[in-house]
């Protein structure tokens, strides 16, 4: 089983975990990326979600928490935010994410965007676009991995 097999289980199992939540849990990041179709190459899982999501997922995964959910900030980044390890993959999960913009101002938080299903073997996995993905990766100046996405999509026009 490779990364992303293994990380889609463990987000699978999550997902599963909050069946008839009334908060979003959204998949973002390397995972996302490589579900879409993007070559690269696959990390940990990154959730995004709302305040609500961030403080329920903390209670409901805290026997797999290695760092504490609590509201964080730094120049570019604000959101409420823990770690955990589940089957030996890490997940971070991120509530009401914000970034800096460029002009200065703060994006909106990241769960608010439009979200697509995927489906993955039959279970419909909630993502960000990958349009949303390149504008927040172009935001942390990771230029392979803005090269990798912006192939995708041209590919896909």
């Amino acid at each position: 089983m490779n990364i992303l097999e293994k990380n889609m289980e463990t987000f699978i199992k999550i997902l599963d975990l909050v069946k008839g939540r009334n908060y979003p849990v959204i998949l973002s990041g390397s995972t996302s990326l490589a579900l879409q179709g993007v070559d690269i190459e696959v990390h940990d899982i990154d959730i995004v979600t709302d305040k609500e999501g961030a403080l329920r997922l903390d209670e409901l995964l805290k026997e797999y928490n290695v760092v504490k959910m609590e509201y964080s900030s730094t120049e570019k980044y604000k959101s409420y935010f823990g770690t955990y390890i589940i089957d030996d993959n890490k997940v971070e999960v991120m509530g009401e994410f914000q970034y800096k913009l460029q002009n200065g101002d703060w994006s909106i938080e990241n769960h608010l965007h439009d979200i697509y299903m995927i489906n993955y073997k039959g279970v419909d996995i909630p993502v960000l676009s990958l349009q949303q993905e390149l504008v927040e990766y172009e935001n942390a100046d990771k230029i392979e991995t803005i090269n990798k996405i912006k192939e995708k999509i041209n590919k896909t026009k």
